[in-house]
């Protein structure tokens, strides 16, 4: 039977006409043959009655009436994007896409601290300090998603009026519309202590009040060598936040990295992997240390984007004590979970 012919048209019209004239024994029998006679007419055959009909179409209303309403619900998300590209604005904002994009995190009105690394006066080529393209690209996203303030700061180690600048950050972070100020000076106005009785190691600390008092808090750290903790990536850009003597973190370094990330958790993390550092880190100071990937690491825990960050490096999870912590306190997975990866 072809579908197109006078006569196969009249025939349907009145399989039709049965289909919705008649009842009981009659009425199923039109349903049965009017589907026979249409799927033939296409070269296959399959028997679609006018209740199975409806049914698949009352499905597919409420499906796209939920993909309208609730679209991220019906997106299973992995835990960890990574996303490369020497675009890294494009590439910055898929990782973010792949974990759920930007407004999963930052809502209309929120105030968003990002905070990068900006320890050391060096210039962004040198991959010290995390690359200013980078923080402009989540400064711009967070205001895409009606961020009403985004602060950028880091407690550099070196003189934060030199560091701001010569790395970049300051320039861009401004360009994008963040307020970007200085957090050296130890006061009240600028830290609260807080107590962590679950600590292993710092039973209290001085918080940035910033921090404490955003809605969303983006950790944004360069992944680097270090000479005591091995590696320098997510958990340990916390140390950034601290109004501390951080020098006596580095008594017991891997549980105090493990205790700052108990008290303060990051609600988005993405790493700049650009470019690693490989040795004399954390502070670097030749091209010949680095290996340029182009990559970029995002996550909604810092445990699961530390192991991947970890890996490019040739390490694993538990070369890095700290990480392991983090997973025994319940800061993310550090195996067991999934990844999505892209190209841009």
């Amino acid at each position: 039977m072809n579908i197109g012919d006078a006569s196969s048209r009249q025939g349907v019209a009145r399989l039709r006409g049965d289909l919705f004239s008649r009842g009981g024994e009659r009425q199923g029998s039109a349903d049965r043959r009017l589907g026979i006679a249409l799927c033939a007419g296409c070269h296959y055959h399959c028997a679609v009655t006018r209740r199975e009909f409806l049914r698949a179409a009352i499905a597919s209303s409420l499906y796209l009436a939920a993909r309208r309403t609730f679209p991220a619900s019906l997106v299973a998300r992995p835990d960890v994007g990574i996303a490369v590209g020497a675009d890294y604005e494009k590439a910055v904002t898929k990782a973010i896409e792949l974990v759920g994009g930007i407004t999963a995190f930052v809502k209309p009105g929120d105030t968003v601290v990002v905070k990068p690394n900006i320890g050391w006066n060096s210039p962004p080529e040198l991959k010290a300090t995390t690359d200013p393209l980078v923080v402009r690209a989540i400064v711009h996203l967070c205001f895409q998603a009606l961020a009403s303030k985004v602060y950028v700061f880091d407690r550099s180690v070196a003189n934060s009026r030199l560091t701001y600048v010569t790395s970049g950050i300051q320039k861009a972070a401004e360009e994008a519309g963040a307020k970007v100020f200085h957090v050296d000076e130890i006061t009240d106005t600028m830290y609260k202590r807080i107590s962590m009785p679950d600590a292993r190691y710092l039973k209290e600390t001085l918080v940035n009040r910033y921090v404490l008092e955003s809605d969303v808090f983006i950790n944004v750290p360069i992944a680097k060598n270090h000479g005591e903790a091995g590696l320098t990536l997510a958990m340990k850009n916390l140390m950034g936040i601290t109004g501390d003597q951080r020098g006596k973190w580095h008594w017991q370094l891997d549980d105090a990295i493990a205790d700052i990330n108990r008290a303060v958790r990051s609600k988005l993390v993405l790493i700049d992997a650009s470019s690693i550092m490989l040795r004399n880190g954390p502070t670097g100071g030749s091209m010949s240390y680095l290996k340029r990937l182009d990559t970029f690491i995002c996550a909604s825990n810092v445990v699961s984007a530390d192991v991947e960050a970890a890996r490019l490096f040739g390490r694993s999870p538990e070369d890095l004590p700290y990480i392991m912590e983090g997973a025994k306190a319940g800061l993310g997975k550090a195996s067991g979970y999934s990844v999505q990866r892209s190209s841009v």
